[in-house]
């Protein structure tokens, strides 16, 4: 121990020699040392810097307060040289700058000289200045915990720091700068690769506070769980420039995965899909809210569950599940039998609308069945059908004879899979006579409005209002069909559109009025925003974020009674936008367009479809009177 402090002693002198030092005072620097070693000598006690500054304490009742102050540089830059092998030490002002009065781990004390260095390398250098102090408080309190090393610093470190030196600031500011302290240092740590880049916002905003509440009752083992988890987040982030997301949007986001990278840190827990699930039910901000009503609680985990498929390499769409269907309840056996007849009714060619009535005709049938206690097909007789069919309620007439139709081809597919009797399609019944009333359509009142509308229409969302609703009202194109309109369907030049109707699978090409035409060529170019790749040839697409395709018809219903509201109109229960179909159809049949002209321009599949719009010729409707003859009499 002698020979290694003498040897420290002299290399520490020798280095205050060379021409660069800026330590000259190396007189006084060896009287100290050599006086420090008498006293060593003397009292037979081994070097330690402890035992160096209680000889300081003693000897400030014999020296005067400057050389006082000078052996305190001396000790302190002979520490700096055994810690780091020089003496590019600052000014000592106290023994708490002793790292061994410091109540710190040696790896925080050498952090302390790297921060400064950084500081003041790199960044303000009075930055580090303003957060040393705590800094120290919370290297400090790490040690006391038994943490020695940064990497070993966990998000309860922080709270447990908020918890014991923030709240215990006198004042705000000064619980302020202990944040931005903290936020400063996880910062350069997580640079260093030693924490998540989470903990950097763990005390900003109060956050300290609300972390506790997410803390589960059992936790998991993992360290630093969301660690490889930070490069995938980013390039998820950056997969969204796919769908043309604003930064805005993707800043959200980001925020989003520091919560969930925090929950993950704060219980230990790898991510999964149930993790995602557990953090849902935790989530802060509306603790007294139903999780699927609240906007921001949904929004989270919405993007969670988007990277869940992001990392497993199925995100195509910004929907992260496909709906619940309820024949996903169904038994194995009728679940089975189900899915097949629906496959076998889509290489028919049925329309996604006919595919899910007749799910829903299956489903409610199996379902009877399983609450009947019927278990196999073989258990399915012309009674349990009658039974079924007899308390199937439906709101009209025609609805009971359209599920019943459907039931008829289920039963009619099970005997073709020998799963039932041929004769079993017989006990359903046709009994339901089927009722017809007046079409609705717009009045004269609504159709001007419309036109109004059209003149003074400027905003991205007011132009593609106007083209969906001039499409269908001027042209009798259904809703489902608008939608999947592309750029290259229209002959610009020959001013028709061609395309194939979602409902029928009829192809057809109708004639571009002028007006129709202009609305549709001004959303184009003055309103439709840029569109993501899935979204590219499409005319009507989404207006945030992502920028795909409109896919619910409801679309253009929106687009209809935004319109009329402008007026003060409102759309009565029922109605929506197959209105101005049928407007389109009524205004035809009164300009004395024939019976088979209207059902071609509606891409009818049967010419006797476009009858009901013959009540609407009230001009003609008169002309037909009907003789009560002998009913009154």
């Amino acid at each position: 121990m002698q020979i290694n402090y003498l040897d420290a002693v002299s290399s520490v002198l020798n280095m205050m020699k060379q021409p660069d030092s800026a330590c000259k005072n190396i007189d006084m620097h060896r009287t100290c040392y050599t006086t420090f070693f008498k006293y060593l000598m003397d009292n037979d006690i081994p070097f330690s810097m402890d035992a160096a500054l209680d000889w300081l304490e003693i000897k400030k009742l014999e020296i005067s307060c400057e050389a006082c102050s000078q052996y305190r540089n001396a000790l302190f830059r002979l520490e700096h040289y055994l810690l780091f092998g020089d003496i590019k030490s600052p000014f000592c002002r106290s023994e708490d700058s002793f790292f061994c009065r410091s109540g710190m781990s040696e790896s925080f004390f050498r952090l302390t000289y790297e921060l400064e260095e950084y500081y003041a390398a790199s960044q303000n250098p009075g930055y580090y200045h303003t957060y040393s102090v705590a800094i120290k408080e919370f290297f400090r309190l790490a040690t006391s915990l038994g943490i020695t090393e940064p990497e070993a610093v966990t998000i309860d470190t922080l709270i447990e720091y908020w918890n014991t030196y923030c709240k215990s600031c006198s004042s705000s500011g000064r619980r302020q700068n202990a944040v931005c302290a903290m936020t400063a240092l996880m910062k350069y740590l997580h640079r260093r690769g030693d924490v998540p880049e989470c903990y950097q916002l763990v005390l900003f905003g109060g956050n300290a506070e609300i972390l506790p509440g997410m803390r589960l009752p059992k936790t998991g083992v993992a360290f630093h769980p969301s660690v490889p988890l930070e490069h995938k987040a980013e390039e998820y982030l950056d997969a969204l420039n796919d769908w043309k997301y604003m930064e805005s949007s993707k800043a959200v986001y980001r925020n989003d995965f520091t919560w969930y990278f925090m929950f993950l840190e704060l219980n230990r827990l790898e991510h999964s899909p149930e993790t995602v699930t557990l953090w849902t039910d935790m989530l802060p901000d509306c603790p007294d809210q139903a999780k699927a009503g609240n906007s921001i609680s949904a929004r989270r985990s919405h993007t969670i569950r988007m990277f869940g498929k992001y990392l497993q390499g199925t995100m195509e769409s910004n929907i992260t599940a496909g709906q619940k269907r309820a024949s996903d309840q169904l038994p194995s056996w009728s679940k089975t039998i189900l899915d097949g007849f629906i496959e076998s009714r889509r290489r028919d060619g049925m329309a996604n609308n006919t595919l899910t009535m007749c799910r829903a005709a299956g489903c409610s049938f199996f379902k009877y069945l399983e609450d009947n206690g019927i278990d196999h097909p073989m258990s399915i007789t012309p009674d349990v059908v009658k039974a079924f069919h007899n308390q199937d309620v439906h709101s009209t007439p025609e609805s009971k004879n359209a599920y019943g139709s459907k039931l008829r081809q289920l039963l009619r597919y099970m005997a073709g899979q020998d799963l039932v009797l041929p004769t079993l399609v017989f006990a359903v019944s046709a009994g339901c006579a089927p009722h017809r009333s007046i079409v609705d359509v717009l009045s004269d009142d609504m159709v001007k409005k419309i036109y109004e509308y059209r003149e003074k229409a400027s905003t991205p969302i007011e132009l593609r209002d106007t083209a969906m609703v001039m499409l269908g009202l001027r042209m009798g194109i259904r809703g489902a069909d608008i939608l999947k309109l592309q750029v290259n369907d229209f002959d610009w030049k020959n001013k028709t559109v061609s395309f194939i109707q979602q409902k029928t699978r009829k192809a057809i090409t109708l004639p571009v009025p002028t007006d129709v035409g202009n609305s549709v060529y001004k959303y184009i170019m003055d309103g439709r925003p840029e569109s993501a790749a899935a979204g590219n040839g499409y005319i009507f697409i989404r207006h945030q974020a992502p920028y795909i395709p409109l896919k619910v018809t409801t679309a253009c219903r929106g687009a209809l009674k935004r319109i009329l509201a402008e007026y003060g109109f409102e759309l009565s229960a029922g109605q929506g936008f197959h209105m101005t179909r049928k407007t389109f159809a009524t205004r035809m049949l009164r300009a004395g367009n024939r019976l088979d002209d209207i059902s071609n321009a509606l891409g009818h599949a049967r010419q006797e479809t476009a009858e009901v719009y013959l009540e609407r010729d009230e001009d003609k409707m008169r002309l037909c009177p009907l003789e009560f003859g002998g009913v009154l009499s």
